[in-house]
Order: C-alpha cells, then sequence, then structure tokens
C-alpha cells in the first residue's frame, strides 16, 4: 500500500476547500440586466396585469392557469438566482468594453426634469457602485427576497400574496437603479438611430 505523506495530504486538503469557497465568477451587470432581469421581471409584471380583477385594485384568481403559476415559479427562481449570485460576487463589472448600456448615448446632456445624465455611462455606474459595493448588494439581496417570496406565491398558488409583492417589485428595481445608474426613466434615443443599448441596471 502506497503511503501519502502528511504535508502532501494537508495541501490537498487546502486546496479542496479553497475549490468549494470558490465564488463563481459573476456575469456584467449589463448582461444581467438584458437577459435575466428584465425579461424574468416583464414575464411576472405581464402575467399579473393579465390577472386583475375588474376592480383593478388586486387579481382574479380565476384568470391564473397552470401555466402562468408554472411561468411565475420559472421567472422568479431565475430572477432570485441572478440576484444572489450578484449578492455574492467578489467585484462587479458594469459592462463588457465597448458594450453600449441604456442612456449612454445622452451623458451629460440635460433630462427633461431638470437634471444632467450624469451617471449613465459604464464608467460613472462603476464608480458608483466600487464606491458603495455594501449599497449595491443589499439592494441585490433585497430584488432576490422578493423573487423568493414570488416563487412561494407561485407555489402556494397564493393570488393575494403574488400581487402584493408583485406590485411593488418596480420599487424595488428603482430602488437600486436611482443610487447607481442615477435615474429611472432613461433619455429617449436620439432620432434617426437604433435603440440597441441595453440598460446598465
Amino acid at each position: 500500500m502506497v503511503r501519502i505523506g502528511s504535508g502532501v495530504t494537508a495541501a490537498m486538503a487546502l486546496l479542496l476547500l479553497a475549490g468549494c469557497n470558490k465564488r463563481e465568477t459573476a456575469p456584467t451587470i449589463n448582461s444581467s440586466m438584458t437577459e435575466v432581469m428584465e425579461p424574468t421581471a416583464q414575464t411576472i409584471w405581464d402575467i399579473m396585469s393579465s390577472a386583475y380583477n375588474d376592480k383593478g385594485d388586486g387579481l382574479d384568481a380565476a384568470k391564473l392557469t397552470a401555466a402562468d403559476w408554472k411561468a411565475l415559479d420559472k421567472a422568479s427562481r431565475t430572477l432570485k438566482a441572478r440576484a444572489d449570485m450578484l449578492a455574492l460576487a467578489d467585484h462587479l463589472v458594469v459592462a463588457a468594453d465597448n458594450q453600449p448600456i441604456l442612456g449612454s448615448q445622452a451623458v451629460g446632456t440635460r433630462g427633461e426634469i431638470g437634471a444632467a445624465w450624469d451617471a449613465v455611462s459604464a464608467r460613472e455606474i462603476q464608480s458608483r457602485i466600487d464606491a458603495k459595493p455594501a449599497l449595491f448588494a443589499q439592494k441585490a439581496r433585497a430584488l432576490a427576497d422578493a423573487a423568493a417570496q414570488i416563487t412561494q406565491a407561485a407555489d402556494a398558488k397564493n393570488t393575494a400574496r403574488f400581487y402584493a409583492v408583485a406590485s411593488g417589485l418596480d420599487e424595488v428595481c428603482d430602488s437600486c437603479h436611482e443610487p447607481f445608474w442615477g435615474t429611472d426613466e432613461p433619455p429617449p434615443y436620439p432620432q434617426g438611430k437604433s435603440a440597441t443599448a441595453s440598460p446598465a441596471i
């Protein structure tokens, strides 16, 4: 029988431990928003909108199908997984080099509400997140929590709970957009140009 020295065993243990503790590299925030957050949130809002009651102050359970609940479960789980990933990331990158983000074409111009669009460049957003990573993580955790509550509502087919959480989802998103992106209302894209830029957060 071949014996392995204690030093080698210890080294192997440390390598295994390091591998277990290594966090997955997070995708860029821009790709997270465009590929995960926006489409999953839109799915949630679309299903909610399709089930409003006649008064518009709640949802009619009869309008929610089994397919709707299944779609809600999938969307909310996907949303939570990405929000958790961003909250736990050691370092976040807003966008890849030369990747356009929504509003970047209007940096420095004056908005209709009076403020300049000064935080819509990837560089400015990056500096804001780097300056307050704990705040960004807090906002990401809040989104993950909201998504988890929607999953619970979907699994229980609890219409009232789904409405209560989903109707406040936009505010959860806004609370992160405002301090880091600088606005929740992006400037209009210049006429004659294709609006291919995507939101950063």
